[in-house]
């Protein structure tokens, strides 16, 4: 059966990749508008939302691993022609996401309190975390729904649907949490809650929005759904792709968490360090939004070649898109150059700051061509169902190359804030070009999900 879409080219993948941008867009606005009301309500409130999104990033361990398995399984599928497996695959990791989503809600329930004390949270902070956390976990199925169903429409390449949700998401967000939070355009003020509720509404209207997309594009009918047999055979590749990438999610997080440590252990100059840490990062995440873009576009390219059989197509596709991809991020890297001053500006008033800000950028932006051929390779792993390079390479480039470097140079060698950011960019260094490695020596093409007779072939 031949493939259900034909070779990509430049045009294929510029439609598939200023959407993806442009929604990750709206996302962060998502997540800034509350940020942002949590910090005109009061300094207690926007600490407590500062714990809260560490502890968000964990509950979303799981979808992520499902939407990393269920890229490779559907583009495959479609590759190879087989859109009635591609189907089952999306009924099933749709409400399977739903039903994961409840059952981490019911254990992020259980475990709050031991959560709150490994944050060592303040006893101000605890009645607002509490509060706001069973209310996120109310979210927590809506949310896992949400962002895997978008996942969904990027491996069938339909990216302008969830686009248009995310859109409205937004525009539900901004009015509801400056209206409930703030007590603006003639709504009650509710505080904290008005925003955990306007959250919780937001993500609702965006997975029943992209629900309702995808059954009027004939996925998620009940038609479609696998019977046991199917299951057996088919969601065992799921696994496979899930558990690495789940994986490698949670030790990039505790990684970030134990570098957050090493900073904030630093004997002159911790706090600034901190603030200059977390204000580089924010530049830093619009930058590589294209990136990320990117690496979305290539995991279902590469899905897609490999479904059909022509693992030459994967591999001129990977190439061609991170040779792009890293000229068009250093360019851009290249463009806020010299503006570092003015946007550490912007960020914070203290030049202390300011000072370890631009210290960040000048590492963080130098690393661009590594940090952006690293991610655009990750993204080829998984649309080949080679997670378990992306766990082995990332984990160890993380923690056995930058949090040791990031000792030894921020505190033995310099004591100061440079020298960690220094272990930064000789950490994606080596990343990247273990990852170049791993593309051009290994067979990392094995790993897709060969087209098989039977139960499966449908």
């Amino acid at each position: 059966m031949p493939s259900s879409y034909p070779k990509a080219n430049l045009r294929t993948i510029w439609s598939l990749i200023w959407p993806q941008t442009l929604m990750m867009v709206l996302q962060f606005g998502i997540a800034f508008v509350c940020v942002w009301v949590a910090g005109r309500i009061n300094p207690v409130v926007q600490a407590s939302f500062g714990m809260l999104a560490q502890c968000i990033m964990f509950l979303q361990v799981v979808a992520i691993s499902m939407g990393s398995g269920a890229i490779a399984a559907i583009s495959q599928s479609l590759g190879a022609g087989l859109a009635r497996r591609a189907r089952r695959y999306v009924l099933l990791v749709g409400w399977g996401s739903l039903l994961l989503g409840l059952l981490t809600a019911l254990l992020g329930y259980i475990l709050r309190a031991q959560l709150f004390d490994a944050l060592m949270a303040p006893p101000e902070t605890r009645e607002i975390l509490d509060n706001y956390w069973r209310v996120t976990l109310l979210t927590t199925p809506l949310n896992y729904l949400w962002g895997v169903s978008s996942g969904l429409f990027r491996a069938i390449r339909h990216v302008i649907a969830p686009l248009l949700v995310t859109a409205l998401v937004f525009a539900l967000i901004l009015f509801g949490a400056t209206g409930l939070g703030l007590g603006l355009f003639g709504l009650p003020d509710c505080g904290y809650m008005g925003i955990a509720w306007a959250n919780f509404f937001s993500v609702l209207l965006g997975a029943t929005g992209n629900i309702l997309l995808l059954l009027r594009l004939g996925y998620m009918h009940p038609r479609d759904t696998p019977p046991w047999r199917w299951i057996r055979r088919g969601a065992p590749y799921l696994i496979r792709v899930a558990w690495p990438a789940g994986l490698s999610h949670f030790l990039w997080q505790l990684g970030y968490l134990a570098l957050f440590a090493i900073t904030a252990a630093l004997p002159v100059g911790s706090v600034a360090a901190l603030a200059g840490l977390t204000a580089g990062m924010r530049v830093e995440s619009l930058l590589f939004m294209p990136a990320f873009a990117f690496n979305m576009t290539v995991s279902v390219l590469v899905g897609n070649s490999l479904g059909a059989g022509d693992k030459a197509e994967a591999r001129r596709l990977a190439l061609v898109l991170s040779a792009s991809g890293c000229v068009l991020i250093s360019a851009l890297a290249g463009l806020i150059w010299p503006f570092m001053g003015d946007l550490a500006a912007v960020l914070s008033d203290s030049p202390a700051v300011q000072k370890e800000t631009v210290s960040y950028l000048c590492y963080n932006l130098l690393a661009a061509p590594f940090t952006t051929s690293s991610m655009i390779f990750g993204g080829v792993m998984m649309g080949a169902g080679a997670t378990r390079y992306n766990l082995a390479v990332f984990a160890s480039s993380f923690w056995l190359v930058r949090l040791p470097l990031a000792w030894l140079f921020g505190h033995v060698l310099w004591e100061e804030a440079s020298g960690i950011f220094l272990s930064m960019f000789v950490s994606q260094a080596v990343q990247s070009c273990m990852m170049l490695w791993v593309m051009l020596r290994l067979d990392w093409t094995r790993f897709s999900l060969v087209r098989r007779t039977g139960a499966l072939a449908t």
